[in-house]
């Protein structure tokens, strides 16, 4: 028995290092996995957070976007307008805008500015993609005045596919306007026009042409058959004159000949040329417009 006993406790001196390696690598095994589900759970919070991420993304890019500003009228240049308008790509509903203080307005245009406020204030039923509004507040040199600072603070509310949009309060200086160009920008409503003029002073001129073309072709001689019981006035009167009675008359010899076409090209030339430049000219004038004037607010 004590042999035996003595041969045990060698193997199991023997196993001693065996089995603490294997107890390390236990430990070290339970550890990699619990940093594994550690891994795993921050990988489902991130594929979480970016579920919700994509979500709000998909949202917001669903959702209108309603804005407001005071602008000059670009058209022209002189006019300042009260803008509302809509850059999402979804309808806006229930659109209420407010200013505080109330908006200027010009002296012709006071009544119509305070039904506006109202109108805003009570709000635009719905605004759809990409609608713009305006509304005149008078003359830009009548509200820019004076040279104190205009502080507005702008309001913006209104719903969107999702519910109430998110509210939108900035502050709008109008004076910041004042010394800014106020050269329009193009327009092809004016260059329509002009084309639109040119084009009916070359008709003109080519009627006009084809008149004075007109009179040089003459029409046929008229025949007359004489009753042979006609009487003797009748025949002269059907006649051809003759020298003698057109010197016993006076009358006046015959016209000279009508001028031929090209004379009345050559005299018509200068005016259909004329009117043409003019035209050009004008359409030039609407489209290269920026360079020419200065700021007059």
């Amino acid at each position: 028995m004590l042999a035996i006993s003595i041969v045990a406790l060698v193997i199991s001196a023997f196993a001693l290092p065996f089995t603490v390696w294997a107890a390390r690598a236990a430990a070290k095994q339970a550890k990699a996995a619990h940093d594994q589900t550690q891994i795993q759970r921050e990988q489902v919070a991130a594929a979480r957070e970016q579920t919700q991420l994509q979500r709000k993304l998909a949202r917001d890019a669903s959702q209108p976007y309603v804005w407001a500003d005071i602008q000059p009228d670009m058209q022209q240049g002189t006019v300042m307008h009260v803008v509302v308008g809509n850059s999402g790509p979804t309808v806006a509903r229930n659109v209420r805008v407010t200013f505080d203080p109330p908006l200027p307005a010009g002296q012709q245009q006071s009544d119509k500015v305070e039904k506006v406020q109202r109108i805003l204030a009570t709000g635009l039923r719905s605004l759809a993609p990409g609608r713009v509004i305006r509304w005149t507040l008078g003359a830009g040199y009548d509200l820019l005045s004076t040279e104190e600072p205009q502080v507005r603070t702008v309001c913006v509310e209104g719903d969107g596919p999702y519910g109430p949009l998110p509210v939108l309060e900035m502050q709008i200086d109008i004076s910041e306007w004042r010394q800014s160009r106020d050269a329009p920008d193009g327009s092809l409503h004016h260059v329509r026009g002009a084309i639109k003029d040119l084009t009916k002073a070359v008709d003109g001129v080519g009627r006009t042409m084809k008149r004075a073309a007109d009179r040089l072709e003459y029409p046929p001689r008229e025949t007359f058959e004489l009753n042979e019981m006609g009487d003797s006035f009748t025949r002269r009167q059907l006649a051809s004159p003759t020298p003698d009675d057109e010197t016993e008359t006076g009358t006046d010899p015959a016209p000279s000949s009508p001028p031929s076409i090209p004379q009345i090209i050559a005299t018509t030339e200068p005016l259909a040329l004329s009117v043409l430049a003019r035209g050009v000219a004008n359409s030039r004038r609407w489209v290269m417009h920026g360079d020419r004037r200065e700021s007059r607010h």
